[in-house]
C-alpha cells in the first residue's frame, strides 16, 4: 500500500483539517529549511523516547485484546519499537542527554491518553488509534527530504518498510470497524499537534 493510499483511508478523509494539524509543525518546516535549533531537536529526541515507551506499553494491552489472527503486525510492531528504543538510547549517548529527566507535562498527557484508551476502550478502537499514531508520523517525515543532517531521522519513518507496515495497520483496522473509532481517532491528531508544537516551542 502506498503513502497516497494511507493518507487518503476513511479515517483521514473524515478528519479533515485535523489530519492537517497533526501532521504539519514549525519543527518539520525547520528541519526541510535548514533551521532547527540543537534544543528543539535534543527536546524532541528526548520526549519522543518517552512516547515511544509509553507507545510500547500500548501496543503490548492492544495485542493481549485483538484477536489471534490480527495480532502478527501488532507483534511486528512491538519488536520493532524494542529496537527503536535501543535507537534512540544509542543518539541520546552520543549527545550526552539525559533520558531520566521529567517527561514535559504535553508528552505525558498523550502517553497518558493511550495507556488509559489502552484498558478501556475496545480493541477495535485501539487499532485506528495506533494507525493514527503512525500514519501521521510517517506521513510528517515523508514530507521532507532525506538529506542533511537529519537525513538518518527522516528515514526511519518515511522508508518503504515502515510504510509497509502502517499499510498493514489500515488493513488491520478495516477489518475492525467500530462505531466510535473516529472520534478516538481524531484524538490521537490533537495530542500529534500538540506534541509538534511542544517540540518547537518547548
Amino acid at each position: 500500500m502506498s503513502l497516497q493510499e494511507i493518507q487518503a483511508c476513511s479515517l483521514v478523509v473524515a478528519a479533515g483539517g485535523r489530519w492537517r494539524d497533526g501532521t504539519q509543525a514549525e519543527f518539520l518546516n525547520a528541519i526541510r529549511d535548514g533551521t532547527l535549533p540543537q534544543e528543539a531537536f535534543q527536546r524532541w529526541l528526548v520526549q519522543d523516547y518517552y512516547f515511544v515507551k509509553g507507545l510500547t506499553t500500548f501496543v503490548a494491552i492492544t495485542i493481549a485484546k485483538t484477536p489471534r489472527p490480527s495480532q502478527k503486525i501488532l507483534i511486528a510492531g512491538l519488536v520493532a519499537l524494542d529496537a527503536e528504543l535501543d535507537w534512540f538510547e544509542q543518539h541520546a549517548q552520543q549527545q550526552s542527554l539525559d533520558l531520566t529527566t521529567a517527561m514535559h507535562p504535553i508528552c505525558k498527557r498523550y502517553v497518558d491518553y493511550l495507556v488509559a484508551s489502552a484498558y478501556t476502550q475496545p480493541f477495535e478502537v485501539l487499532l485506528a488509534m495506533l494507525y493514527g499514531v503512525e500514519a501521521s508520523y510517517t506521513s510528517g517525515w515523508s514530507a521532507l527530504d532525506a538529506a542533511g543532517p537529519y537525513a538518518e531521522f527522516i528515514h526511519r519513518w518515511s522508508n518503504e518498510l515502515f510504510v509497509d507496515y502502517v499499510g498493514e495497520l489500515l488493513k488491520t483496522c478495516n477489518r475492525h470497524p467500530h462505531h466510535s473509532r473516529q472520534t478516538q481517532f481524531n484524538e490521537v491528531l490533537r495530542h500529534e499537534c500538540n506534541f509538534w508544537r511542544m517540540t518547537w516551542e518547548g
